[in-house]
């Protein structure tokens, strides 16, 4: 269904096909767990327009100044500019990251109070993301938070190098600007507790993350000098590790294995090695983690696993490991007679987190005011998962508080002349991130990355190829004279036959070389650079550029 809007020219529509066109030729926003309108941001910035870039984000995912520093970057790996023969993706979180940095201000909405209270348990990015979304609806929020700051893993897991606590903090204001109020050192301890919350509040959700190391069994693991490694970061960004550390082994392949090496080097380690049991390309971490952690001298070690821990007089003084090699399953067999050591005084076991046990269930029948969002119903996460499974546990609460319908995803689309995008921007290079210096790295909480000045972000914004642009040929219109074609700077406009458009939204046709078989001639917005030579050269005016963005509204 299509329908007009007189306001602003534009289309409201909910046709698979529309909506197919979105996930198809928009890859990023389609990684985004949360559908952040990417390409609306970037052109923001692009038009140095950093408010609205920033309210751009701030809407869809709530944390722009966090999510631009800790995102894990789903949307990156699927970019176009990435392709072969393309360069590099374009570095949309560091983009982010210049939307808050630069456009950062107070939301200010007008909201009115609906009369209903809603409490949720936990301060992190599920629970936030949550509060957030019921406060714009006009829920009386309040949010309980065991420990004296908010944040959850924001503030305690992740290091101040990555993620400076005024930025969290700014961030955390943001959400608590709009009424949400957060009580610190409250801690739920079971079902008792949060049956005295439901009977209290028009609804409860537990959004608590997953704060408890998973535990090993293996021979040393109570030696003096090793540690878990999420009890290891907590202790080092509370500043209550004071312990001298030399030589340091990390075992783990996920974030909090990363930031344990890091952190390491920061407290004074002079050798450091990550060890993983599977392969490079199977670590949770990205490329660019892992060239920080090179670029700072931590040695990574795959394919290896811990046997034993080597202890003397109850201290650690190195660990026991055996090769590994991985089967045609994808499981770890250890290779007989491969075992050696690695000297070591500080062994951490980062091998992953998991939820504490306050309830004896997570699921809830209907018309329940109980809720479970975020890690304690997914597992360990990464922040913009949570976040985007806090804002889905949002929506059922409202759904189950104000009789609503639901929600359904429109997409507006408008029609524009130009998209101030020039063949020139393909040829811009990658920009660098400046980085702190090696020396000054040894200051424990110093932020390595400093961000883009605004040139620069300008510059990587221009890299966009600003996929949220529809170009289409009016076939009625069309001469065939060939004129886009012969202007087009890439292989994206397509003489076709047997054209015809799939149940599930999909255009198909085969390309032809033959004038006779001619049914139309098609742009393959795929490939298109959004340049709009083909517009410009088009004698009689056939060529349309349509702006698509995806909405999410209350169902009517």
């Amino acid at each position: 269904m299509k329908a007009q809007n007189p306001d602003n020219n534009t289309i409201v529509s909910t046709d698979k096909i529309d909506r197919k066109w979105i996930d198809v030729n928009i890859p990023c926003s389609d990684a985004c767990p949360i559908m952040t309108d990417i390409p609306g941001y970037i052109q923001a910035i692009m038009e140095e327009d950093y408010k609205t870039a920033y309210r751009i984000n701030r809407k869809d995912n709530v944390l722009p100044g966090v999510l631009g520093r800790v995102c894990n970057r789903p949307c990156e790996p699927v970019c176009r500019h990435g392709r072969n023969g393309l360069g590099d993706p374009v570095s949309i979180c560091f983009l982010k990251r210049s939307a808050a940095d630069y456009g950062m201000e107070s939301v200010n909405p007008e909201i009115q109070s609906n009369g209903k209270k809603v409490c949720i348990i936990g301060a992190g990015p599920a629970g936030l993301t949550a509060a957030n979304d019921l406060a714009l609806k006009g829920y009386e929020v309040t949010i309980l938070e065991q420990f004296e700051q908010p944040g959850g893993m924001l503030r305690y897991g992740i290091p101040q190098f990555r993620l400076p606590y005024d930025i969290v903090a700014a961030d955390v204001k943001s959400i608590t600007d709009l009424g949400v109020t957060i009580k610190t050192d409250v801690r739920i301890k079971d079902d008792g507790d949060i049956e005295k919350l439901k009977n209290e509040y028009d609804a409860v959700i537990l959004a608590g993350g997953c704060m408890i190391t998973k535990q090993i069994t293996i021979p040393g693991i109570d030696s003096k000098g090793v540690y878990l490694g999420l009890d290891f970061m907590n202790a080092a960004n509370r500043e209550e590790f004071d312990t001298p550390v030399e030589r340091v082994v990390v075992i783990g392949g996920g974030f909090t294995a990363a930031d344990c090496t890091r952190m390491s080097y920061r407290l004074g380690a002079k050798k450091i090695t990550l060890v993983y049991r599977r392969t490079k390309d199977d670590m949770y971490v990205g490329d660019h983690e892992l060239e920080v952690m090179e670029s700072e001298g931590i040695d990574l070690m795959f394919l290896a696993s811990p046997v034993h821990i080597e202890v003397e007089d109850g201290a650690v003084t190195g660990i026991r490991l055996i090769h590994n090699s991985i089967g045609e399953d994808h499981s770890i067999i250890p290779i007989e007679g491969s075992e050696f050591s690695l000297k070591a005084d500080t062994i951490i076991f980062a091998i992953g987190q998991t939820a504490e046990e306050i309830i004896t269930g997570t699921e809830r029948s209907d018309n329940e005011n109980f809720f479970v969002a975020g890690d304690f119903r997914c597992g360990a996460s990464t922040v913009i998962e949570a976040a985007a499974d806090g804002r889905r546990v949002a929506g059922e609460v409202h759904t189950l508080l104000s009789n609503s319908k639901g929600t359904e995803d429109v997409i507006i689309i408008s029609e524009v002349k130009e998209t101030g995008r020039k063949r020139d921007y393909d040829f811009i290079p990658l920009q660098p991130m400046v980085t702190t210096h090696m020396r000054d790295r040894l200051v424990k909480n110093k932020e390595v990355e400093t961000g883009y000045s605004k040139e620069q972000s300008v510059i990587e914004a221009r890299r966009c190829y600003l996929c949220h642009y529809n170009f289409q040929i009016d076939i009625k219109r069309c001469i065939y004279c060939l004129a886009c074609i012969d202007v087009m700077p890439v292989d994206c406009i397509k003489m076709a036959k047997d054209v015809r458009v799939t149940e599930d939204g999909n255009l198909e046709y085969v390309e032809t070389k033959r004038w006779d078989e001619v049914e139309a001639i098609t742009i393959d917005n795929d490939k298109c650079i959004r340049c709009g030579n083909c517009v410009r050269a088009c004698p009689v005016d056939c060529i349309s550029i349509s702006k698509y963005k995806l909405e999410t509204v209350e169902k009517r």
